[in-house]
């Protein structure tokens, strides 16, 4: 939630009512005819058996690849040598020729990855992802109306209806970084949910947060695993029950969830959590069923796994969402375990069980005023000049941003990065940007986009 100077200023019941309008041109966006009708096709298409999803994927696939390799510019080029028959094309077999892309080759290819058959406005967008070099897409109107539907779908499986009550608690600004005393949420009339600020979290606002909770009374709470675990730790260490009802699951993203800490919020609020996995790019979606287990949504995207090591293997997605800038054997980078070849989930569905999800598991940050933030990459987003960013905390009250500058890098880079942390954290914490020729990684490798050693 963006918050200009006039929504800072002004009063409680002012605040929301501007979430609550904004809410409501947003959801006449992404929820409209075209919304409605992919979810009743994704509805029906959970239940497909296993076959039919197959001739689904092979489907879309050829229609992408024809596609794009006639109206993009990109691919066009990619796939002219390669002298493609479209008659005798053999999905998914001609896969193995067409050439993978990463994040880097799609920063480089920019608009020519546009569609020249495109219909109607894109809507761009941008992240910093896990190494904080920024990503720029474009999707029109039916992508964005598709993946809100697989979303919902998701809510449907953690117990949630249209129209009831939940909570929000992710990296939305919902009250200025600066505020010392509760509330730290919002109600969003527009969607009957309760917005709380992931900024605001302390041993000393727990339970505020948690009686919030309790009083709004939602029946699903969609979270940062940090967030949320963070207050689960503090209900199991000092014995405070949740006193809200109908909470029938709790839904997390945009981290990695640990099996540890998936019990301990399980534990603590007394309902199952049910993870979901997605990328900024679109091009794979797992999911958790009423189970519990966790399904790669095959009617969402066609996805490849490349072997690694130890058992796991990278994903390698082409989307269905996004015909005006289709992506096409990206590499996700994250990994996966997939579960025993045949094996299949008690709910009744066809998708492919995998048994972990292996992603990035960063550090919280600690303020002086006793604050716990995770989830930073917003520091990042739509800041152009970096290659790769890691948030290093060494004492309490300063940061260090160690930065691989790209050429575009410059003085308005600095600020933009001051004032983003100022405006998510506050004025009490310090910022020192070092620009360095590169991130040094894990002893396994891996790269970490922040660490705290206070």
């Amino acid at each position: 939630m963006s918050s200009p100077f006039a929504y800072r200023h002004s009063p409680i019941w002012a605040q929301e009512l501007f979430i609550s309008a904004k809410s409501s041109l947003r959801g006449m966006m992404r929820e409209g005819r075209a919304f409605e009708a992919a979810v009743a096709r994704i509805r029906e298409s959970q239940w497909w058996p296993e076959q039919e999803l197959r001739d689904f994927q092979l489907r879309k696939l050829r229609e992408i690849v024809e596609s794009a390799a006639h109206d993009v510019p990109y691919y066009r080029d990619k796939y002219r040598p390669l002298a493609l028959d479209f008659d005798e094309l053999q999905i998914p077999g001609v896969l193995a020729n067409l050439p993978l892309i990463t994040k880097s080759d799609v920063r480089e290819g920019g608009r020519s990855l546009i569609s020249e058959k495109r219909r109607g406005p894109l809507f761009s967008g941008s992240t910093s992802g896990t190494t904080g070099a920024p990503l720029s897409l474009f999707q029109d109107l039916a992508a964005v109306n598709r993946e809100n539907a697989f979303i919902w779908r998701q809510l449907a499986w953690a117990g949630l209806r249209r129209g009831d009550r939940r909570a929000w608690m992710r990296g939305d600004m919902i009250v200025p970084a600066t505020q010392e005393n509760p509330p730290y949420w919002r109600v969003n009339r527009a969607e009957n949910m309760l917005m709380l600020s992931s900024y605001h979290l302390s041993e000393s606002a727990a339970r505020a947060y948690v009686d919030s909770l309790a009083g709004f009374d939602p029946v699903v709470i969609q979270a940062y695993p940090s967030s949320i675990g963070f207050l689960a730790t503090w209900m199991l260490n000092t014995g405070f029950r949740y006193g809200g009802n109908s909470l029938r699951g709790i839904v997390t993203s945009s981290e990695t969830l640990s099996d540890a800490r998936r019990r301990e919020i399980e534990s603590a609020f007394g309902c199952r959590v049910f993870d979901w996995y997605g990328q900024f790019e679109r091009v794979a979606a797992i999911g958790t069923c009423e189970q519990g287990r966790h399904h790669l949504l095959s009617d969402y995207s066609y996805v490849e796994m490349l072997p690694a090591d130890d058992g796991l293997f990278e994903l390698v997605g082409t989307g269905f969402n996004n015909v005006s800038m289709p992506l096409i054997r990206y590499r996700c980078g994250d990994l996966v375990r997939p579960a025993p070849a045949g094996e299949r989930c008690a709910c009744g569905r066809s998708f492919p069980l995998i048994e972990e999800v292996v992603g990035r598991v960063d550090d919280s940050i600690k303020l002086p005023d006793g604050r716990s933030v995770g989830r930073l990459d917003h520091l990042f987003k739509g800041v152009e000049g970096i290659l790769e960013a890691q948030i290093r905390q060494d004492r309490l009250d300063a940061l260090a941003m160690l930065i691989v500058p790209s050429p575009t890098f410059d003085d308005r880079t600095r600020e933009i990065l001051q004032s983003n942390v100022r405006y998510r954290l506050g004025d009490e914490i310090g910022l020192e940007i070092q620009l360095v020729d590169s991130i040094p990684r894990t002893r396994n490798g891996k790269f970490k986009g922040v660490v705290c050693n206070v």
